[in-house]
């Protein structure tokens, strides 16, 4: 009996540290321009926004219409990233009500996380330096999974 309980948690043990070594590829900021100008987004550089941040190398925005707005920013080191996506969904939990859904993905190099709070729909992606995020009206969702989709984020 000690046998078959042993082996169940040492499949299980392998079973949840082989999800969490997944990895995904960061995409250049001309992938991004690709896949948003396919879905009908203008495509803008917006490093501009970030001058006083020097952990910023590129920044890169895609609006669909007035109410959507997808940022691609990469950043100096992961650890940047990290800390901004950190802030970001402590930003996001603010308007976190007790109906809201979330969702978490985390991986080797990468880290999505999704709420959908107060008839809004609240994104950030991260994989390795890089980092894809947008907070929209729920009405914009399908848009805005469509291209992050579409970029592997």
């Amino acid at each position: 009996m000690k046998k078959i309980y042993l082996t169940f948690i040492l499949i299980l043990c392998i079973f949840i540290s082989g999800c969490s070594n997944t990895s995904k590829e960061v995409i250049t900021s001309e992938t991004f321009a690709n896949n948003a100008t396919s879905n009908n987004f203008t495509y803008e550089d917006n490093l501009t926004s970030y001058s006083n941040y020097n952990y910023i190398l590129s920044a890169y925005i895609a609006r669909y219409n007035e109410d959507i707005s997808i940022e691609f920013i990469t950043y100096d080191t992961e650890d940047n990233a990290k800390k901004v996506q950190d802030s970001q969904i402590k930003g996001f939990n603010t308007l976190k009500s007790t109906g809201a859904a979330e969702t978490k993905d985390k991986g080797k190099n990468y880290y999505k996380y999704i709420l959908i709070s107060n008839n809004y729909y609240m994104i950030s992606s991260r994989i390795d330096n890089t980092l894809v995020f947008c907070k929209t009206p729920l009405t914009n969702k399908d848009n805005v999974e469509k291209l992050i989709t579409s970029i592997g984020y």
